[in-house]
């Protein structure tokens, strides 16, 4: 019988918080993010990654292998194709992986303060749009970038436990959304959500 999307969920674990610093390395890198990405929607083989990312199968199957041995994808299952190919499905392990701040190495530290910068960003768009902000400096928002990692890992340990269910998407919109609310309840950033 074959699995449903909602079945493979239930196995995955909502949230994984990554404190190694080598697999923590491992995700600085665009393409191994966008495969966790892509597979938390569901489980694909190497080809379909390659099509969907517009690498060659052999690109794919590198970052696969290292995803792999840092434990985190598996194998969901393996089938045959028509002529008797081996087709191995890979799913994560969790829908979304949060970087614990206090294991960043400092030559990917930039990565992660970056990625958070323009996820903050886009939240701070939408506040600017309803007049619910205050000026942000380019040091405040490196500042507040070290504090939303620090949220994220907060609200990760309190949902390590939960299992998936649901969208891999919506599970990242409310730990963001739940992080910021910390965050607009600190005195240090209070002022700048208060316009």
């Amino acid at each position: 019988m074959p699995k449903t999307e909602q079945d493979m969920s239930k196995r995955k674990k909502a949230i994984q918080i990554v404190d190694d610093p080598e697999c923590i390395r491992l995700l600085a890198d665009f393409t191994r993010t966008e495969i966790l990405r892509l597979l938390s929607k569901y489980s694909m083989t190497e080809t379909q990654l390659s099509e969907q990312l517009g690498m060659t199968r052999a690109a794919v199957g590198y970052h696969l292998h290292l995803l792999l041995d840092a434990g985190l994808i598996t194998i969901e299952k393996v089938e045959a194709e028509q002529h008797g190919i081996l087709q191995k499905y890979y799913t994560p392990l969790a829908f979304l992986f949060i970087i614990d701040p206090d294991h960043i190495p400092r030559d990917v530290q930039r990565y992660y303060l970056r990625m958070q910068i323009e996820h903050l960003r886009g939240m701070f768009s939408v506040f600017q749009l309803y007049h619910h902000l205050s000026e942000v400096s380019s040091r405040n928002l490196e500042k507040l970038a070290m504090a939303m990692l620090r949220q994220l890992k907060i609200v990760g340990k309190k949902h390590i436990e939960d299992m998936a269910l649901g969208e891999a998407e919506s599970i990242r919109v409310k730990a963001y959304a739940e992080a910021l609310a910390n965050l607009t309840k600190q005195e240090e950033w209070r002022s700048l959500f208060q316009k």
